[in-house]
């Protein structure tokens, strides 16, 4: 059971099921940030909205939901739109032992949290979902390979197109969201789970779970590397912005 806190950074197709992950665990504090509202056309991937909630803010019809499975539960909403300052901001009120979760569908705020939780001594995992398959992966600072071992850099946006122009099929997004939840509850009990990576295609239904090694002068884990390089965080978080804000 997961007694922990919680920061589930977007609230759209991957953060949706995240938080009814950490709620089946028995998380009692979870803090969730977004700052758009509920479109009727996300709704079949995010699944904590109905149709009377198409035009609220998802933080609050989110946090609306989580109470209402569990009283007993704790749920902050931030209706905040992130960037490095109030990111980082954000990360350095967290009290120790938080585990973030990184829900968002834009590359570069997913290596600006990476980076930071690294700066704020924070554990994390990372969650990715594109047509019918994506990954996650759990990182702790300093233990096992971090996602820039593993990735490296956000990719250019010609090559990282959004769920508006590609697709996300709702069932991978679910499988994705509650596998990180299920790393998120493993990191905060403390379990060995850092530095895992786990990717799902459902086209084939076969899982694949590795532990990459740490790559030498990675600029994510290596003290003696380079700081590394961040790109542009893309569009603004917003609701005519659809896809860009949070899957």
């Amino acid at each position: 059971m997961a007694g922990g806190r919680f920061l589930v950074l977007g609230a759209g197709g991957l953060g949706c099921p995240a938080l009814l992950g950490l709620v089946g665990a028995g998380a009692r504090h979870i803090a969730v940030v977004d700052c758009d509202a509920v479109d009727a056309t996300n709704l079949h991937r995010q699944v904590l909205y109905d149709l009377g909630d198409v035009g609220a803010p998802k933080v609050e019809a989110a946090a609306r939901r989580l109470r209402a499975l569990d009283p007993r539960l704790q749920v902050e909403p931030i209706p905040l739109r992130l960037d490095e300052r109030t990111l980082s901001s954000l990360l350095a009120a967290q009290p120790a032992g938080t585990v973030v979760l990184e829900c968002s569908d834009q590359p570069g705020l997913k290596f600006l949290v990476h980076d930071l939780c690294g700066e704020h001594h924070l554990d994390l995992v990372i969650g990715g979902v594109q047509r019918w398959g994506g990954q996650a992966m759990a990182v702790r600072h300093g233990a096992g390979a971090c996602f820039r071992c593993v990735f490296e850099a956000a990719p250019p946006a010609e090559l990282a197109p959004s769920c508006a122009a590609v697709g996300v099929l709702g069932a991978a997004a679910g499988a994705l969201g509650f596998m990180m939840a299920h790393l998120a509850v493993a990191l905060d009990a403390r379990q060995d789970v850092a530095g895992t990576l786990v990717a799902l295609d459902l086209r084939d239904l076969r899982p694949q779970q590795i532990r990459p090694a740490r790559r030498a002068g990675c600029p994510g884990c290596d003290p003696h590397a380079p700081a590394p390089v961040r790109g542009p965080l893309g569009p603004a978080c917003a609701t005519a912005a659809g896809a860009a804000c949070s899957r």
